[in-house]
């Protein structure tokens, strides 16, 4: 903060906004000024525009006038050969008080240099026409000549002795017979008083006056003669409107610089503090970005950076400890994320103290966290570190009454000397945790090469396997299932087999896991159902189960693409029947609910597939509410030397019979155990006792002679 204190704030802040404000002011005078001069020199063309008008419009006028006058039989009657003085007098002489547009009228000799008939309106004559209106005289002449145009004639602007006038000359023409006289008729109207009022009054024009042509003023304009020389001036008073806008305009803008200069200055205090703050906040604000909100604690950017800065110091030898705490998800989902929040508080607080050897710990989201180790020794440490934070976590958390147990699967990864950057550690040691977490959580796991190679080799068979679904390469195989009651062929299990042609083997288990975790599971489950389907369409008598993955009822789409295969091969729901285990329903009970509910309306059944491995319980096979239960075969057989099975099967068929639900059981290999099911009241039987998985043609010939009437039971071979 010292550091923009005093003159320096001056500098960086108080200085460029005064500046700022001063360029304001004198663009905005400047810009006013302009205005006002544009405005002034608009308001000037516009006068000039209207008086240069006017006047032409008078010259017009009293030219057209002329024209008229002079085309007239009377008029030609009464010149010719001599002027008739009585009529002359009473027409063209006449002023009368309504005004004539016209001072002086005369008619000209033919030589056109003297008037044979003159007369003005305040009674001065002249005899010499020519010396009285000067050289535009001689031009309004040249240009009528004596022809027999009728239309012919001349105006012009001139300087008289009496001031300037408007003269018009035509040649008095008789239109009946278009015969000339030569005679010429002048009209000369003076530019005075009467009429400069007269045009300040029809043209909103103030303060007309006549002036020199030589001195015509800032607001006058020069008018011109027939000929293009100066006749006279004609000045005009301007409102000077520019000056009157903006001096306004300046007198408000005064007031608003005032305002502005108290504005700024408000400003500047405000940015005084915002700077200080921002100073006062800067620590804060990377605190922040570096350390986790619940916890307090230094969150994954603050380990990329920290084991970026170790690298950079060139220590080679670091070690990783990432746990992810087992059971804090049903926590959160049981007692909400308030208490999830408070339990995610209480482990960071017991992991701190057992991290304090560590280089950094902190939280990288949500319920997982990193230790780092370094130095010669930090795989030991890390080591260490994980088994205290197990028998740390083995002691259950008891917040308001509850009582609440987590545990942690920790994966470690160390550089061992390799040049491996922050990143490429990070991820050795989240595939040691999920290693942990697959060999049964609440346990540690060193990475080691092993681990990437599955992982590839997981890769591998995923690239293969979208290969085979697309080029529709799966084996499919089909083992039977037989009626307790009838010992007859009632249905067969669709069962996907990795292709024989293929250069690797890979069983079931393992290329639907990886099918699942690749986003391949709903191609290669709908490839499985179509192959299935196209089987079946040879064995409408017999029930088609297929397996499902519990990652297929996430698709919005599970429910509508399975029955459009279904309906393509023209089989019927009710003979399909899909199984999913139970282990896969945890993971989303009551999106697994809403699939069956609708397959289930579509008629389609769903069955429970190797019960008895999981935690099923009354309630949940209520709630799902399944058309059939299979029991594993890990309980068939143990059936001839367990009563405790025997009991768990007696019991699971009491509680199916309750639920209106059948049971097969599964892995059935004796004839005894056969026994023992059906007196039990099994539904249905499967296993290699009678049938193990056959190809479709195996599966056509049982059906052909299960056609036959004298098959009463079928009893295959392995």
């Amino acid at each position: 903060m010292r550091s923009i204190t005093g003159w320096r704030f001056l500098l960086v802040i108080a200085l460029p906004m005064f500046l700022a404000l001063l360029g304001v002011v004198t663009l905005a005078f400047d810009l006013l000024d302009r205005i006002s001069s544009n405005a002034n020199t608009a308001e000037y063309n516009r006068n000039r525009d209207l008086v240069v008008q006017a006047l032409k419009a008078s010259e017009i006028e009293l030219g057209h006038l002329t024209r008229d006058n002079a085309a007239w039989d009377d008029a030609f009657a009464n010149t010719v050969p001599s002027v008739n003085t009585a009529w002359f007098e009473s027409t063209w002489g006449q002023f009368n008080a309504a005004g004539t547009p016209y001072d002086i009228v005369a008619v000209l000799d033919p030589e056109m240099t003297r008037p044979e008939a003159i007369a003005s309106r305040n009674g001065q004559t002249t005899t010499d026409v020519a010396a009285y209106l000067g050289a535009p005289f001689a031009a309004m002449l040249q240009q009528v000549g004596s022809g027999n145009q009728l239309q012919s004639y001349a105006t012009t602007l001139a300087e008289t002795p009496d001031g300037p006038v408007i003269a018009a000359l035509a040649t008095i023409t008789q239109p009946s017979t278009n015969s000339s006289s030569g005679k010429q008729l002048l009209m000369i109207r003076q530019v005075n008083l009467d009429m400069l009022d007269h045009m300040e009054r029809t043209f909103l024009l103030k303060g007309l006056a006549v002036v020199d042509a030589e001195a015509p003023g800032a607001t006058g304009v020069v008018l011109h003669d027939i000929g293009g020389q100066p006749a006279f001036a004609i000045q005009w008073q301007d409102k000077r409107v520019g000056e009157s806008m903006t001096g306004w305009a300046k007198q408000k803008a005064s007031v608003v610089l005032a305002f502005l200069i108290v504005v700024m200055t408000g400003i500047t205090a405000v940015c005084w503090r915002l700077i200080r703050d921002l100073v006062r906040n800067e620590t804060q604000a990377r605190h922040a970005a570096t350390h986790d909100a619940l916890t307090g604690l230094p969150n994954r950017a603050a380990a990329v950076e920290r084991m970026r800065a170790l690298r950079d110091a060139k220590v080679t030898h670091l070690a990783v400890a990432f746990a992810d705490l087992d059971g804090f998800k049903e926590v959160n989902d049981a007692y909400g994320h308030e208490v999830g929040d408070r339990l995610i508080r209480a482990a960071g607080a017991g992991i701190s103290k057992l991290a304090n050897e560590s280089e950094i710990f902190c939280r990288m989201g949500g319920d997982e966290f990193v230790v780092l180790f370094s130095g010669t020794t930090a795989i030991e440490k890390a080591k260490a570190f994980s088994d205290n934070l197990i028998r740390f976590l083995a002691e259950p958390f008891e917040m308001e009454g509850r009582i609440m147990s987590v545990g942690a699967s920790i994966g470690i990864a160390t550089t061992d000397g390799e040049e491996l950057d922050e990143l490429e550690i990070l991820r050795r040691a989240d595939i040691a945790m999920y290693k942990a977490k697959a060999d049964g959580k609440n346990r540690s796991c060193v990475y080691n090469i092993s681990l990437d190679a599955t992982r590839i080799e997981n890769l591998a068979i995923a690239s293969e396997l979208r290969s085979i679904i697309a080029a529709g390469n799966l084996d499919i195989a089909f083992q039977p299932v037989i009626s307790a009651r009838s010992g007859r062929l009632s249905g067969v299990e669709a069962l996907c087999r990795w292709p024989q042609s293929s250069l690797r083997q890979v069983p079931p288990d393992r290329f639907v896991a990886v099918a699942e975790t690749s986003g391949l599971i709903d191609d290669l489950g709908e490839a499985v159902l179509n192959m299935a389907c196209a089987a079946a369409r040879n064995w409408p008598e017999l029930r088609l189960a297929v397996n499902i993955s519990a990652v297929q009822l996430n698709n919005p789409r599970f429910v509508e693409r399975s029955l459009a295969v279904i309906e393509r091969h023209g089989l019927k729901p009710r003979n399909i029947e899909f199984e999913i285990t139970e282990t896969s329903l945890i993971r989303d009970a009551d999106r697994a609910r809403q699939v069956f509910k609708q397959l289930q309306l579509a008629g389609i059944k769903v069955a429970l597939d190797d019960f008895g491995t999981g935690f099923s319980s009354i309630g949940y096979l209520r709630t799902f509410k399944f058309d059939r239960i299979k029991i594993d075969k890990s309980i068939v057989n143990q059936l001839l030397t367990s009563p405790a099975e025997l009991a768990i099967v007696q019991g699971t068929l009491l509680v199916a019979r309750g639920l209106s639900a059948d049971v097969t059981a599964e892995g059935v290999e004796y004839e005894d155990e056969v026994n023992i099911l059906r007196l039990a009241g099994c539904t249905e039987l499967q296993g290699y006792y009678y049938y193990g998985p056959l190809p479709t043609m195996e599966i056509d010939a049982l059906v052909g002679r299960m056609r036959q009437p004298e098959a009463a039971s079928l009893r295959g071979a392995a």
